[in-house]
């Protein structure tokens, strides 16, 4: 097997709050760059309906196809209607159809992916994760009552329905029990066994706080995050989900673990020249869901050689500052933001420190580092007040309109103002954005020698980044309409209506 992926959303190819694209997603594009035939010796499952749970691009197409680029007084009217009717569709499809947890991967006959990468997961939902543990989930949320049809729900038990299509599509009892980690093992020790594996897990151990703009953290205390015998496999999760901010002894203890385990598994790999590719961290205060506002404030972050630009607060995009103060929209202050990436540079350091050790056990290296987190940092427009530092690929050079990591947004007319980089959740990676990412991989690879070059084909990514090549025509609606704005973000599992005014 020439290329294995195990990862979160990203890797999965979620795009703008759904699992939809990982046709478009970065470990596919590095296979086609390898001269893999995708869909037959790089596996990758698709979703259909928009995917899971739910597609922002798929609402706002349906809301522009009926109302054009402008939503007058009298539309407003039928506005929600038409939401739930989308909404409707994916969760008949995903609770009582076809995409059911009863039924087996729409495409007959597959047993497993080359990307098994899942919404969601963190650290150590790589061993935990199993079919059968989904499956127990799934029928309890049933048995709740979560999936009764609902005015503006989304399908319940999304993250378990994800996995367990992703883990076991053809649902063979035989594979119930597999993780992504069981799936590795699976296949390096099989004929031929695993050449490359990318492993890029970690993010979701810090995304909640931006998602959620609160910040909880882990105990500082392995015993209860990782090794409480207590925790039955069935609702260990649910005591995990508590928690949106790993402390970095917490986080090393489950990156270590990580390792070891994946370094168990590719010692008794049967291609002898196997390579792991690792992700870093990136700094989740960067993505435009949570956009800076009010005043700024230079930071000096040591071993960087400029300052990064913090703001006062961060909200959701489409808020300003007075609607934090006046309103209390749930918000982030520029100490949290500090804190949240000073614990992020801090995984990193572990990250590496980790590889290194790893490293220091075989006559050449097997681990190597994918720097994303300084790649974002580069690209990041506000955190460099505009002066981007990366080096970006020479097709990006005079293509128009530029790409940037703001929050998408384009005209009534439909030309792309800004962003381009984000998809429409504001946290996962555009097409384009995929496309980068492909292309860091890709330099790492080289300098490996597991490939040649670095090329894409990057007339095909910008056109099938229909955010880029079909604009949406009316995102100011996103932003001169508070309330339908707000709406989107319930989405998100977070209500923006709460008031709290700020005090200073």
């Amino acid at each position: 097997m020439r290329l294995f992926t195990i990862g979160d959303s990203v890797s999965q190819g979620f795009m703008s709050l759904a699992a939809a694209r990982t046709d478009l997603c970065f470990s596919t594009l590095i296979a086609r760059s390898m001269g893999q035939a995708v869909g037959t010796q790089y596996l990758y499952p698709e979703w259909l309906m928009g995917g899971l749970p739910a597609n922002i691009e798929k609402i706002l197409r349906r809301l522009e196809k009926k109302y054009g680029s402008d939503i007058n007084a009298l539309d407003w009217l039928t506005i929600l209607p038409t939401l739930e009717s989308v909404l409707d569709e994916t969760e008949d499809f995903f609770e009582r159809g076809a995409g059911s947890a009863e039924h087996p991967y729409y495409l007959g006959g597959i047993e497993f992916f080359h990307n098994v990468a899942i919404q969601g997961f963190d650290i150590a939902d790589s061993w935990m994760i199993t079919p059968n543990i989904c499956k127990y989930q799934i029928k309890l949320s049933n048995d709740k009552g979560d999936a009764k049809p609902g005015f503006l729900t989304l399908p319940n038990a999304a993250f378990y329905r994800i996995a367990l299509k992703v883990l076991n599509p053809s649902l063979n009892p035989l594979f119930n029990d597999y993780s992504q980690l069981d799936w590795l093992k699976h296949h390096a020790t099989a004929p031929g066994g695993v050449e490359n594996l990318i492993l890029w897990l970690g993010a979701n151990n810090a995304l909640g706080t931006v998602i959620g703009l609160e910040i909880n953290q882990t105990p500082n205390d392995p015993n209860q995050t990782l090794n409480n015998p207590s925790q039955d496999p069935k609702s260990f999760r649910e005591v995990r989900e508590q928690w949106n901010l790993w402390h970095p002894n917490d986080f090393e203890a489950e990156y270590r673990e990580l390792l070891n385990r994946v370094d168990g598994i590719m010692q008794n790999n049967t291609n002898p020249n196997w390579n792991v590719f690792i992700g870093t961290v990136p700094l989740v205060t960067i993505a435009p869901l949570a956009k800076g506002v009010g005043s700024t404030t230079e930071i000096d972050v040591p071993g960087e050689d400029k300052p990064s630009i913090y703001y006062k607060y961060y909200t959701y995009f489409p808020f300003e500052e007075d609607t934090v103060r006046e309103t209390g929209t749930l918000y982030l202050t520029l100490q949290d933001a500090l804190y949240i990436d000073d614990c992020i540079r801090t995984y990193n350091e572990v990250i590496k420190e980790l590889v290194k050790s790893k490293n220091s056990q075989y006559p050449q290296a097997r681990y190597h580092i994918v720097d994303l987190a300084n790649a974002l940092q580069q690209i990041a427009f506000k955190r460099n007040a505009g002066q981007v530092q990366y080096e970006f690929p020479e097709e990006f050079k005079f293509a128009y309109p530029q790409v940037n990591t703001k929050y998408y947004h384009a005209d009534t007319t439909g030309r792309l103002r800004q962003g381009g980089l984000f998809s429409l959740d504001g946290i996962h990676p555009s097409a384009i954005g995929q496309g980068l990412i492909a292309y860091e991989f890709l330099k790492k690879m080289k300098d490996v020698g597991v490939v040649n070059n670095t090329q894409l084909d990057w007339k095909s990514i910008f056109s099938s980044d229909q955010l880029y090549s079909q604009p949406i025509t009316l995102m100011h609606e996103f932003y001169d309409n508070k309330e339908f704005a707000e709406t989107i973000i319930k989405l998100f599992g977070r209500n923006p209506l709460a008031r709290n005014p700020v005090k200073n």
